[in-house]
C-alpha cells in the first residue's frame, strides 16, 4: 500500500468526556474534556487528551464539531483548543 493511500485512510476523531473538577476550596464541578483518536490501517488509537476544558456543554460541543469537521492534525490539537478558549 502506498504512503499516499495510507494517509488518505487516516481519520482523526475528537470525543468529549466528563469528569469532576475539584477546586482548592473543596468545590466540585462537572467538567468536559476532549480525547483525540486516530483511525488508520492499524485500527483506533487514543493519541491525546485534555481535561477540564470547560464546564459548558454547548461550548465543548461546538469545539468538538470544529475539530472533527476540520480534521485538525494532532500537532495542532492543543493550540486550537487554547485559541478557541481565549
Amino acid at each position: 500500500m502506498s504512503l499516499a493511500c495510507m494517509l488518505n485512510d487516516t481519520k482523526y476523531e475528537y470525543r468529549s468526556f466528563t469528569h469532576i473538577l475539584n477546586t482548592e476550596d473543596s468545590l466540585s464541578f462537572l467538567a468536559y474534556g476532549i480525547e483525540l483518536y486516530v483511525h488508520d490501517v492499524n485500527g483506533c488509537t487514543r493519541l491525546d487528551c485534555i481535561h477540564g476544558i470547560t464546564t459548558n456543554l454547548e461550548k465543548v460541543t461546538e469545539l468538538l464539531g470544529l475539530l472533527n469537521r476540520a480534521q485538525v492534525y494532532p500537532c495542532h490539537f492543543r493550540d486550537v483548543v487554547e485559541d478557541y478558549l481565549s
